[in-house]
């Protein structure tokens, strides 16, 4: 997903590009979820604790809640990755982490262009780096065909000169 925010101040223009993997459902939602499953799981060992004294299943069941609120929570988490490109009149910011920034690169926006290579099938999204003449960063490998092509449609119009490089080993 990619969600452009534009700010103007009175020497500079901001534009913040953040790009996330598309969510199903948020961490919320997951909670409710578990809360659901694990009401309905929770009171179906207890029914057949309390009707036939099966006691035994009232530790698996909650193993199994436990299972799933790691396994949503792990996910959740995982999609909580993002990169953040800050774009100003003179630089290119590139920012990636979970909560916060863990990698950080700022260059001369002039000297950084982006490089597209072409997916090896059709309904892949195609390769993204950004790459100034010392260093490249990739990003946006989560994003699906039509997001990356906004943002390489986006940073052509707009502010980046890109450089479609073709993989010619389909």
């Amino acid at each position: 997903m990619m969600t452009v925010e534009r700010k103007q101040t009175t020497h500079d223009s901001i534009t913040r590009i953040i790009l996330t993997p598309n969510r199903s459902l948020s961490w919320e939602g997951n909670k409710q979820v578990i809360w659901l499953l694990g009401t309905l799981c929770g009171g179906i060992a207890i029914g057949f604790t309390l009707i036939a004294g099966t006691w035994v299943m009232l530790p698996f069941a909650g193993l199994e809640i436990l299972a799933l609120s790691t396994g949503l929570y792990y996910v959740s988490w995982k999609l909580s990755y993002q990169h953040i490109l800050t774009l100003t009149d003179t630089s290119l910011t590139i920012e990636k982490g979970v909560y916060r920034p863990r990698g950080r690169w700022q260059w001369r926006k002039q000297e950084s262009r982006l490089i597209t290579t072409a997916p090896k099938h059709d309904w892949e999204a195609p390769q993204l780096a950004l790459t100034n003449d010392k260093e490249t960063v990739d990003i946006g490998n989560f994003l699906n065909r039509d997001d990356a092509e906004e943002l390489i449609d986006y940073l052509k119009n707009e502010i980046l000169v890109v450089n479609n490089c073709y993989n010619t080993s389909a």
